[in-house]
């Protein structure tokens, strides 16, 4: 064989070979390309009719908000009402039911508390698990000029779960393209602009008689000893929405570690109104803060600087300028509120929905299906058995009397039913002891007044319908030098929220007494002035002017008790601390009556047995002394005087500070006080509270001095916790020590209720 010939055709075989490779190969990279080809479009139509669908569901969504918010404003003339005025819409104009069964098995699970009726509402019979359609058809998508759609929705659920504050509407809607379906789901939470109370250490409508020897800070900035957190200390906050009065002169001396809000009027103790250039010629100060981060400025050794209130200036773009110590008309809208939200009324702490300014039965009902705690008292070792010693849980049924002129020594069924319910109905009387404070976890109602007194420990909040009487120091059982700390490590921090008002320390007392024929000046000596709170029984008979008076000013001697009222043969004598700041209130509601027909006006009286007792001064004055005064007048006297309608009598809401029905009467609150003030030691004891106090009305606070009073407290309190109010009246001759924990702002989440918002909460796509 001819070796070239086979060499030749070996290399024609071997290239046919390679060419029959490269063949396949060249194949198989089409076949590639045409499969890459093939699922790139079947990813791009894939793509696009998720597009498709995606959009035609968020349009199914579209559809619903405008049912369910954009008419809603429409038919309230483009604004918004109250929260009511929504919940309204939703039950009389869409008919949408609520639905707590959020996972539709038919049982409350946890986490389905609801609207708080008492009821567990289930979607009605006949209805789709989702809800209410909002669409009875099918809706085609097409595009301008076609009459193919582009996809369709198919349905459109809605339903509701309500709460105290908001209603939450979920919404699914569901579309189709092309044989695929997709589901929207948004979650809408319409109802009160929710409020963060707790960075506020003081907020209130009303802010009268507090600001003459008082200290406002931080807590641990007050309790910090260690030189590293120099400096690290938070500003507070301090606000007035409606009037804040300001003493002047050498008497005066408060100072506030943050700043200061306010709204309204500024007023002078007699009457005329401070401009920010008077304000901060006061002795009401600040202390130096970073103005870059509101962190306190303190030297080496811990120490703090004061400086005058400024009131903050605007930028060239007519902003506020962010840390200052004063905002004087703190802005209302809440894109101009550059140094933090600051609602635009009083965040009352329980539903108003009627408006009536009362916590009615319905309203206090949300309250109670809320209380999922319990109140006890914790026992010592000492006693393993259960049996309380000195703790004291003691309920007065509705309709009840309490006869003693002590302190219950022994609990009665209520301690059972708070350590079972967390919600006692009726009238109640707490007190707790170093050796037995009481216990309290979670949420616990007291549809009733509440007396309180002594130690405490736990974390939780208690529930008040009625009025509270503070009728002794209230602190945490901590751990050695801890605070909000128990000696078993856990938490202790309480929240104490008020239906009606809180009266701390006794508000009955007349300011003094002296000769009604000598010395009758505003404000008369003190050696003719006193309440002895340590003397029982005490009296004087002087003669002035050829008038012979005896002048009984012992605590419990005749007429010490304010009458409410002018008593024959009485011309000189004082009235209550109570009643001068009573006045006050009622001539700022009078005045908002007048100026808006529509406004509710809230009157304050001293005791329900005098319900046609209002009284109000009509003067410049910062305040009234004896009801003989010429400013001093009823308010239905006054009104006809005046020519204002009758109806503002008619629709206004009134609030008494006496317990209610009598179940407890005044001169057992004062035999209360006495006892309290007869423990305290000579060497002094100030009065104390731990906690947030938190009323719907008023929070009066009392403490009596020492030089004209004789009380051991010699006129001084701590306060370890916040104030909200919304009519704050507090006189602390000695010195108000308020230090803010910022813990109290996990309690009791309120929102403004008065203006209905929309948010946009949780948007998915359901899998599948």
């Amino acid at each position: 064989m001819d070796k070239r010939r086979y060499r030749r055709g070996k290399e024609d075989g071997i290239a046919l070979i390679f060419a029959m490779m490269a063949i396949i190969v060249i194949l198989g990279s089409m076949g590639l390309v045409m499969t890459s080809v093939q699922r790139s479009q079947k990813e791009t139509d894939h793509a696009y009719t998720n597009v498709v669908l995606e959009e035609a569901a968020q349009a199914g969504v579209d559809m619903a908000v405008e049912q369910l918010w954009n008419s809603y404003r429409a038919s309230s003339g483009n604004t918004t009402g109250n929260v009511a005025s929504y919940k309204f819409y939703l039950n009389n104009t869409l008919n949408i039911p609520i639905n707590e069964d959020l996972n539709f098995n038919g049982t409350k699970d946890t986490g389905e508390e609801g609207n708080g009726d008492g009821v567990f509402d289930t979607l009605p019979a006949g209805f789709s698990q989702y809800g209410l359609p909002l669409i009875t058809s099918p809706f085609e998508l097409k595009k301008p000029g076609s009459e193919r759609a582009v996809a369709t929705i198919d349905s459109v659920f809605v339903s509701r779960y309500d709460t105290v504050y908001e209603s939450r509407l979920t919404i699914r809607a569901t579309a189709s393209h092309e044989g695929k379906t997709k589901t929207a789901v948004q979650i809408l939470r319409i109802g009160g602009a929710p409020f963060d109370h707790g960075q506020f250490a003081i907020l209130a409508n009303n802010i009268s008689c507090i600001l003459c020897h008082a200290e406002f800070k931080q807590l641990e900035l007050e309790r910090n000893n260690d030189p590293g957190n120099f400096g690290t200390f938070d500003r507070i906050k301090i606000a007035a929405l409606e009037s804040l009065m300001v003493r002047t002169g050498n008497s005066s001396n408060s100072r506030v570690a943050g700043t200061v809000y306010t709204r309204g009027k500024v007023y002078k103790p007699n009457g005329s109104l401070y401009d920010a250039a008077g304000l901060a010629s006061t002795n009401f100060n600040g202390y130096n803060f970073n103005s870059d981060d509101g962190k306190i400025i303190q030297d080496g050794s811990g120490n703090m600087s004061t400086t005058s209130l400024v009131n903050a200036e605007a930028n060239e773009d007519g902003e506020l300028e962010q840390f200052s110590n004063l905002y004087l008309e703190y802005p209302s809208d809440p894109d101009a509120q550059t140094d933090g939200p600051l609602p635009s009324s009083f965040p009352a702490p329980y539903p108003d929905e009627d408006g009536d300014r009362y916590v009615d039965d319905s309203e206090f009902e949300v309250i109670v299906n809320t209380a999922n705690g319990s109140i006890d008292f914790a026992l010592g070792e000492e006693d393993p058995s259960g049996a309380i010693t000195n703790g004291v849980a003691y309920g007065i049924p509705h309709g009840g009397i309490y006869v003693p002129d002590e302190l219950p020594t022994s609990s009665n069924s209520a301690l059972s039913a708070l350590s079972g319910s967390g919600y006692y109905d009726g009238n109640l009387i707490l007190i707790g002891t170093e050796d037995d404070p009481i216990k309290l976890q979670h949420t616990v109602a007291v549809d009733g007044d509440l007396v309180l007194k002594g130690s405490i420990e736990g974390e939780g909040q208690l529930l008040v319908r009625g009025n509270t009487y503070v009728i002794g120091d209230v602190t945490y059982k901590d751990a050695p030098g801890e605070f909000g700390v128990s000696e078993s490590g856990e938490t202790n921090a309480v929240a104490l929220v008020s239906g009606g008002s809180v009266l701390v320390g006794d508000y009955t007392t007349i300011r003094g007494v002296n000769h009604s024929y000598y010395n009758n000046s505003k404000y008369p000596k003190w050696s003719q002035y006193s309440i002895h709170t340590r003397d029982e029984n005490r009296s004087n008979t002087i003669t002035k002017n050829g008038v012979t008076e005896t002048l009984e000013w012992g605590y419990f001697d005749q007429y010490s008790t304010d009458a409410n009222e002018v008593v024959e043969g009485r011309p000189g004598q004082q009235f209550s601390f109570t009643m001068s700041e009573l006045q006050v209130f009622n001539n700022l509601e009078l005045e908002k009556a007048v100026a808006d027909p529509e406004y509710t006006p809230r009157f304050y009286g001293l005791r329900e047995s005098q319900p046609d007792n209002i009284w109000i001064y009509d003067s410049n004055d910062e305040h009234s002394v004896r009801y003989s005064e010429s400013g001093v007048k009823l308010l239905s006297d006054f009104i006809v005087e005046e020519g204002y309608s009758l109806d503002i009598l008619n629709k206004a809401a009134y609030h008494y500070l006496n317990p209610q029905s009598n179940w407890l009467s005044e001169d057992q609150l004062r035999q209360f006080w006495y006892d309290d003030e007869m423990s305290r030691p000579s060497s002094g004891r100030e009065f104390k509270i731990d906690g947030l106090l938190y009323s719907n009305n008023s929070i009066f606070n009392i403490v009596r001095s020492s030089g004209r009073h004789n009380s051991n407290s010699k006129g001084k309190m701590t306060i370890r916790g916040g104030v909200i109010s919304a009519d704050l009246g507090m006189f602390v001759p000695g010195g108000l020590n308020l230090q803010y924990d910022p813990r109290v702002e996990r309690f009791l989440n309120v929102a403004d209720t008065e203006q209905v918002e929309f948010r946009r909460a949780a948007f998915y796509f359901e899998r599948g």
